[in-house]
């Protein structure tokens, strides 16, 4: 009965008000309404920004130098992982049409007839649809599973893959003495040249702890090979160690008739090319130019290549590999007939396992050294391969919003309000 009468005596209180006062009032509870229901809309459900940021992804492209495919972000796979660890009572396919992704280009109108208007988007939007809440979780629970899942996956497939650093030795067991040489040069010239790569992002990172840099872990590597190698090698030829005399001989002869039959196909190569350029007439190729323009717009002429370079430059290069050919030819002789005339001692492979054991651990010791180099750098790298932010409402921009819709409202009843009288009048005269 009290709050009836309490009631009773607003509606009496109001209705004494003068109709501006009242649509005031009317607007006023309109756009706090509106305000209100934006706001908790809004933090109910926020949108979350992904945004990657390595070198490649300006260019489409994963870590690892593969092309990226933003549909992973939201695949059926990566939406399983996310039910499973977020515990959700949904399916993946209604999962799936609860979240949108988009780009901040996706309202841009692109002419992709133009090259130059092509642009590749690094930022995604990811909204999930407040209905989630039907299935006892709400929206950000769902993106926050998301991001860890998707983040997970991305490292594991598409980030840098330093298993180039793994050493195995297993091939070693039975292998020639020099071959043993090639196979370890193979191995550590492997590590060598995958340690420029994040040499030239951080030339001067170092491992806490530690005075190794990748410029310095390099020339340790090149000192292996180019000084504790060969003088492995060196001694391997001085004293002519072979596990099998007959089978090397053997093996170098039928490789360097295999090396002959590619000497003599690139001087025949060689040789095709300068009779071509012989054919040239000596007035057709002195000089060719070109009217260009530098960067600046200045005018000049520019000397260009013709057929003759061209042949000229192969020549060279069919010439060069004979000449390296050559020179394998020459070694695996000179091993051959050492191996053939010496007889070495029993101390003298002893000598030389020594060495193999030394040699082994030493490049171990460097692998070691440059995976733990490289997972703490690739580690710092990865954190900042993908940021992630959720979107705060934009309270500035809901009230504007809700002043819009408020002002229609009062422009709404503030017109019925104004024709009440006509139409009362019109019902007397009907």
């Amino acid at each position: 009965m009290k709050s009836k009468l309490q009631i009773s005596e607003l509606k009496n209180g109001l209705g004494k008000l003068p109709k501006k006062r009242k649509i005031a009032i009317a607007g006023l509870a309109f756009f706090l309404i509106c305000f209100a229901g934006r706001l908790l809309t809004e933090l109910w459900t926020p949108s979350m920004l992904m945004a990657f940021n390595y070198e490649e992804a300006a260019k489409g492209q994963n870590p690892n130098g593969t092309r990226f495919n933003e549909s992973d972000i939201l695949s059926d796979e990566i939406l399983e992982k996310v039910i499973k660890r977020g515990d959700l009572k949904i399916s993946v396919e209604k999962l799936s049409e609860l979240l949108t992704l988009s780009t901040p280009l996706d309202s841009q109108k692109l002419d992709v007839s133009k090259e130059s208007d092509l642009k590749i988007s690094t930022e995604y939007w990811i909204h999930c649809s407040p209905r989630v809440s039907l299935y006892r979780t709400n929206p950000k629970t769902v993106l926050n599973v998301l991001v860890d899942v998707y983040r997970e996956s991305f490292t594991q497939n598409y980030a840098e893959n330093d298993s180039i650093l793994d050493v195995s030795f297993d091939n070693l067991e039975g292998m020639e003495y020099l071959d043993i040489k090639d196979y370890l040069e193979m191995q550590a010239a492997r590590i060598r040249d995958y340690l420029p790569g994040n040499s030239n992002e951080g030339s001067s990172y170092r491992e806490e702890g530690s005075e190794e840099t990748f410029a310095s872990l390099y020339e340790k590597i090149q000192n292996y090979i180019d000084v504790e190698l060969e003088r492995y090698g060196a001694f391997v030829l001085e004293k002519g160690l072979s596990s099998n005399k007959d089978t090397y001989q053997s093996r170098m002869q039928y490789v360097n008739h295999i090396l002959e039959t590619s000497r003599k196909k690139d001087m025949a190569a060689h040789d095709v090319r300068i009779e071509a350029i012989d054919s040239y007439n000596a007035f057709m190729t002195r000089f060719v130019l070109i009217p260009t323009y530098d960067e600046e717009q200045e005018f000049y002429m520019s000397g260009t290549k013709v057929g003759v370079d061209y042949f000229a430059d192969e020549a060279t290069e069919f010439l060069e590999s004979a000449t390296e050919t050559v020179e394998k030819m020459k070694r695996n002789t000179y091993a051959s007939a050492q191996i053939g005339k010496n007889n070495p001692s029993g101390q003298n492979h002893e000598q030389a396992d020594q060495q193999i054991e030394s040699l082994k651990t030493e490049l171990l010791n460097l692998a070691n050294q440059s995976r733990e180099l490289c997972d703490t750098y690739i580690e710092e790298k990865r954190d900042g391969y993908m940021q992630v932010s959720f979107t705060s409402p934009s309270v500035e921009g809901i009230a504007i919003s809700s002043l819009l819709r408020t002002i229609l409202f009062v422009a709404a009843i503030g017109g019925l309000a104004l024709l009440n009288p006509f139409y009362r009048e019109r019902d007397k005269k009907i």
